[in-house]
């Protein structure tokens, strides 16, 4: 099965899909100039792979900023990740937040609320 790394940049975030590994990433922050440039491919790969996927998987998000188109795209992800989620398929998120984030905190709650998939907010001090 294919794995999917896209290298982070000053714009967009590290991305890692890794079945092999049991690593599914999204680490950094997000305003590309072209976010379906971006995101077109991880949307592809959920296609693509998911369905073949047996295990577990955790999608852990450690963003520290999204613009709103970005934020667009995550929910797309997530729309992605709940229709094979209510297909049988073992998947959760894991959405991390800096305490003194409250945009981020935000943005992770209202996916918690809208979408039928486990979402856990998980929050941690930056300064430790």
């Amino acid at each position: 099965m294919d794995k999917l790394i896209i290298e982070a940049t000053t714009k967009s975030p590290k991305i890692i899909l890794d079945p092999e590994n049991d690593k599914y990433e999204f680490i950094g922050h997000s305003l590309p100039e072209n976010v379906i440039k971006l995101y077109q491919p991880v949307l592809d790969w959920i296609e693509e792979n998911i369905q073949n996927i047996d295990k577990k998987m955790e999608f852990n998000f450690k963003v520290d900023y999204l613009n709103s188109a970005s934020a667009k795209m995550v929910s797309i992800i997530f729309s992605k990740l709940e229709k094979y989620f209510q297909l049988g398929k073992d998947i959760s998120v894991n959405w991390y937040y800096d305490f003194d984030d409250d945009d981020i905190y935000s943005e992770g709650k209202i996916y918690s609320n809208y979408k039928k998939l486990p979402i856990n907010l998980i929050g941690f001090n930056s300064e430790e």
